[in-house]
């Protein structure tokens, strides 16, 4: 094996740069890993709706870096990169700190995309991060005298609207209106078939309100302007609007030009830059010319920095790189309290023990082992009557 000067750097540790930090260093015990995140803990974004109901707890899905990371030999700083400089392997930081690399992992996620809507950041509020889930419960949680408005539109029927509308509805169904608006004539446009029915019967059966073929105009202070298909605008008062129509790449700034494909970053089949070998990008910030794009999903960034961290391996040994293959498996979706459906891993199941066997397996994803299966054992402590009638 060669040996690297420089630091192997990994900007980001949301799925994809944990779990490429994780194997890099399960890979070889020599490997000198930093890894950069502005924030101090990992959330687990696909369990934040179960945290926002109270569920399970933030702690299961919110532990810090420095937990994951202890005692692994691998190096976190808190801290943000503001520029990168490819030809000269250099990390520009915050606070005029420098970085240099020998390799690098891009793994910095993405955030909601307002698409330029006026209002949008103004005015609405967002579910992807623990602050965000704690602020809207906040804000749902205040009393409302009668009279007062109390429609909740949330915008994109997408897996998070979806997921958010059902334990919305589930937790304030006496309280609030609880309304979907959806650019397309369908929901979950990419999801599987069976979820894609089950979500359905969850909407109807909880009285939902669907609003298809809809386009979000505008939102003011006090209210949504929407437009149909026929381009007939209207003007709708509202207690609150939660945004999750969409999410654009987090970006840093380079020296030069790279090349992008839906202003994310083109990548080869073997996860790196096109121009640049030692650097390669993961997750929802980057793409192939040979697909569609990858599902934004935590499997597939998972995948990804498991893949990411063996092509170091053997880009550091001057072996032939692998391309990366996705392995679908499969799909899972929160549909309100103690309600889920899943389509894959070799069935199809909703309800309550769907709801279980998500909660399993998700515990089991946890960047840490051993915190996975703490919150999986406080969870069986207090749900194992669940499984007297199926042991």
């Amino acid at each position: 094996m060669n040996n690297i000067k420089k630091p192997i750097v990994i900007v980001g540790s949301g799925f994809g740069g944990v779990n490429a930090a994780l194997h890099l260093r399960k890979n070889n015990a020599d490997f000198s890993i930093l890894v950069i995140d502005s924030k101090t803990k990992f959330e687990f974004k696909p369990l934040l709706y179960e945290v926002f109901s109270n569920e399970i707890k933030s702690w299961e899905v919110n532990p810090s870096f420095n937990s994951i990371y202890a005692n692994s030999g691998i190096t976190f700083i808190q801290n943000h990169v503001n520029f990168i400089d490819f030809d000269k392997k250099l990390l520009f930081l915050k606070d005029d700190l420098k970085i240099e690399f020998e390799y690098l992992v891009l793994s910095t996620g993405s955030s909601p995309n307002d698409f330029s809507i006026k209002g949008v950041k103004e005015h609405c509020s967002f579910f992807s991060t623990n602050n965000d889930q704690f602020s809207l419960k906040k804000l749902l949680d205040k009393p409302i005298s009668v009279g007062e408005n109390n429609k909740i539109f949330i915008i994109g029927a997408g897996p998070s609207g979806v997921e958010l509308a059902c334990k919305v509805s589930d937790l304030y169904k006496s309280k609030f209106e609880v309304i979907i608006v959806e650019k397309t004539s369908e929901i979950l446009n990419n999801s599987k078939i069976f979820n894609k029915e089950e979500a359905e019967k969850s909407i109807n059966k909880k009285n939902i309100n669907l609003m298809k073929n809809c386009s979000v105009l505008e939102i003011t202070d006090e209210q949504i302007l929407l437009s149909n298909n026929f381009n007939d605008i209207e003007k709708i008062p509202y207690f609150e609007v939660i945004w999750t129509a969409g999410i654009k790449p987090n970006l840093p700034e380079f020296n030069k030009q790279i090349q992008k494909i839906n202003n994310k970053i083109l990548i080869n089949n073997n996860l790196q830059l096109q121009d640049f070998p030692n650097v390669f990008a993961i997750g929802d910030i980057s793409q192939t010319d040979s697909n569609n794009g990858f599902p934004v999903t935590a499997q597939v960034a998972m995948q990804q920095g498991e893949h990411v961290a063996h092509n170091i391996k053997l880009i550091i040994n001057n072996e032939k790189l692998l391309p990366f293959k996705f392995n679908d498996n499969g799909e899972m979706m929160s549909l309100g309290i103690g309600k889920a459906s899943i389509s894959g891993i070799g069935l199809t199941l909703s309800g309550k023990f769907a709801f279980d066997i998500r909660r399993i397996i998700y515990a089991s994803k946890m960047p840490k082992i051993g915190r996975g299966l703490k919150s999986t054992a406080s969870w069986f402590l207090e749900k194992k009557s669940i499984f007297k009638s199926i042991l």
